[in-house]
C-alpha cells in the first residue's frame, strides 16, 4: 500500500546524506534490509518536517514501509511526485522570523537575559535565506521554550509543523 509523505532535498532533488539525485516520477527501490539511518528511503509525515529542513521540499509517494519513527517513514521504494514550490528561501526566512517573534514574546513574559539573548540571536538568523539557518532558529526556539517551560519542546515543534502546513498548504500526510 502506498502513502503520500514529504521529503526535503538539496538543490536539484539531491538527497542530503547520500547525494542521490532523485528522478521525478520514477520509482526508486533499495536492496537489502531497510532500517532507520541505515538503508531505505526516508520520508516525513508533516510532524517530522521541522527536524529535516533543507533547500527543496517534495511530495513523495512511498511503498513498502518497513518502519516509522517519530513521523519518519522508512520504505523500500518511493517516487518524487512534485516539488512544493511555495518552499523557498523567502519562506524559510518567514519561518525563522516567526520563530524570532515567538521567542521575543517569551522574552517579554520571562525577564531572563538568556531568553532575550536567544531572541536577538534568532532574529539575526532570521535575516539569512539559508534553510540550514532556519533549521537552527527552529531548533533553538524549541529548546528555549523547553528550558523556560519544561516539556514544551514538542509543543513548539508542533507549532512549527502547523506553520509549514498552513503556509505551504500541505496535506497532513
Amino acid at each position: 500500500m502506498t502513502e503520500l509523505a514529504y521529503k526535503f532535498t538539496r538543490p536539484g532533488a539531491r538527497s542530503p546524506f547520500t547525494g542521490f539525485e532523485w528522478p521525478q516520477g520514477e520509482w526508486i527501490e533499495v536492496d537489502g534490509e531497510v532500517g532507520l539511518c541505515a538503508n531505505g528511503i526516508h520520508a516525513c509525515r508533516l510532524e517530522a518536517l521541522p527536524r529535516w529542513l533543507d533547500d527543496e521540499l517534495w511530495r513523495i509517494e512511498v511503498d513498502g514501509i518497513a518502519e516509522e519513527r517519530e513521523g519518519v517513514l522508512i520504505a523500500r521504494r518511493a517516487r518524487l511526485l512534485e516539488r512544493v514550490a511555495a518552499w523557498d528561501a523567502g519562506t524559510a526566512r518567514e519561518l525563522a522570523r516567526s520563530c524570532a517573534a515567538h521567542v521575543a514574546s517569551l522574552a517579554e513574559r520571562v525577564p531572563d537575559p538568556l531568553v532575550r539573548a536567544r531572541a536577538d540571536m534568532i532574529a539575526g538568523i532570521a535575516e539569512s535565506a539559508d534553510p540550514s539557518a532556519t533549521a537552527l532558529a527552529m531548533y533553538t526556539t524549541a529548546h528555549t521554550f523547553d528550558e523556560v517551560e519544561p516539556g514544551s519542546y514538542y509543543e513548539e515543534r508542533r507549532r512549527q509543523a502547523e506553520w509549514l502546513r498552513d503556509r505551504l498548504a500541505l496535506d497532513t500526510a
